[in-house]
């Protein structure tokens, strides 16, 4: 059974778990985009060639025990040409070295870019679930686009610093046009040119909770501040083994949970910290006696 806990003062207070939405980047800022990276490109005649951007996360380099449910995207853009489309990959693969990972696709979906936008961070709302312990590659690829001219993106980042490799690949590989690129497999983008080339590619979405951290999570106390009886409610599927009502120095009141109630009317007012044992786990909540 899995404890999840909170420090408050010097008491640790067990969270309820929710399905919050979590943001996994690997830039030091992931919000500001104040310049445009490089990409493959005929600057004489405008045509395009085929490059992709990626970032890499590994769950478990972020606490992500569960499965991630993702909802969103997000890319920086430091310039494009009104009506460029760009894919947005989500992938598995073996390795954060993408020069020789394995990739496997989980989604993809198409986004119309507009010179307006440039130098902000753009939003894609996309849905999969990668698996527990997988590591993900978020891949923006711009396709070549042939003969046609000054249909172009170029990336977004800022100059933060970041805390993964940021990837660049222009090989050729990719759909659309003549399929031509720079020859270029992925590689540490760092390394294609002097400047900096740090993408801001970031991941939002949120842990897949397990059987038990769902159950907890409907456990409720109410009303709560109250002045004489606190109603515990459970889910049909957990039974409370145990409970035990503290004040905030850690001394036991004696008071219990007893058919579904706390009964702290006896209490002096305060804060007060209720710890329960569960078929699914152990919690502890915040308790007002007004």
């Amino acid at each position: 059974m899995k404890k999840i806990t909170l420090l408050l003062a010097s008491f640790m207070l067990t969270a309820l778990t929710t399905n919050a939405q979590t943001t996994l980047s690997q830039s030091v800022d992931p919000a500001t985009i104040d310049t445009g990276g490089v990409a493959c490109w005929a600057s004489g005649t405008g045509e395009y060639r085929d490059n992709a951007f990626a970032r890499t996360y590994d769950l478990s380099s972020f606490a992500i025990a569960g499965d991630f449910e993702i909802t969103t995207v997000e890319f920086g853009q430091g310039s494009a040409d009104d009506g460029k489309t760009v894919d947005v990959n989500i992938y598995t693969v073996d390795t954060e070295d993408l020069s020789s990972a394995v990739f496997t696709l989980l989604e993809t979906t198409s986004v119309t870019l507009e010179a307006a936008n440039d130098l902000t961070l753009i939003s894609v709302p996309i849905s999969t679930t990668a698996p527990a312990g997988s590591i993900i590659a978020v891949e923006i690829f711009a396709p070549d686009e042939g003969a046609v001219t000054f249909q172009r993106y170029f990336p977004g980042f800022n100059t933060s610093g970041q805390n993964n490799t940021a990837w660049l690949r222009s090989d050729g590989t990719g759909t659309g046009g003549a399929n031509t690129g720079c020859s270029i497999p992925y590689s540490d983008s760092n390394t294609i040119v002097a400047d900096p080339q740090e993408y801001v590619i970031n991941l939002v979405g949120s842990e897949v909770l397990g059987v038990d951290e769902n159950a907890l999570s409907q456990v409720s106390f109410y009303p709560n501040p109250s002045s004489d009886v606190v109603n515990v409610k459970v889910p049909s599927s957990v039974e409370i083994t145990s409970s035990a009502l503290y004040d905030v120095l850690g001394k036991r009141t004696g008071v219990q949970v007893s058919n579904g109630t706390l009964d702290i009317s006896s209490l002096a007012r305060g804060v007060y910290l209720l710890n329960v044992e569960t078929t699914a786990g152990t919690l502890t909540e915040k308790i007002i006696k007004r």
